[in-house]
């Protein structure tokens, strides 16, 4: 039977969410070396949350600009699109550090009442893009 307070289905939700982008993470971490990919090398990141409400969408872009370029966009249907990169700047990532910031994010998404939804890493030097949207998850 499901649950009937609203704040367990929310974190039932959260954790089925962060749960896929976890299991994406895994998976886009094999991908990443098999394509040879090392811990030096170098990549561009990118990322989206959304959120139901502006004014959370507007918090967790002001928190997260502090390590990344920002934007906060407005769909039709009312939903906010919370943007980031690490453009102009590239940065190296281990496998057990792209898990950990895959977890920040699901976790830092959650408490502004997010939802971390997608991002992307591109190897220049590889001329390759890789992106948790092409993953299939099993969750």
């Amino acid at each position: 039977m499901p649950p009937d307070d609203p704040q367990e289905i929310w974190e039932e939700y959260y954790q089925n969410k962060k749960s896929q982008r976890l299991e994406e993470a895994y998976k886009l971490c094999e991908q990443l070396h098999d394509a040879g990919v090392t811990e030096e090398t170098v990549l561009a990141l990118d990322f989206v949350h959304f959120s139901k409400s502006h004014e959370n969408a507007q918090l967790l872009a002001e928190q997260l600009s502090e390590n990344y370029t920002m934007d906060v966009v407005a769909r039709e249907d009312g939903v906010w699109y919370i943007n980031g990169t690490s453009r102009p700047y590239g940065l190296t990532l281990s496998a057990e550090q792209h898990i950990s910031w895959v977890e920040f994010m699901a976790d830092v998404a959650q408490s502004h009442a997010c939802v971390f939804s997608t991002w992307s890493l591109e190897v220049p030097s590889l001329n390759l893009k890789f992106g948790s949207e092409a993953i299939a998850s099993a969750s």
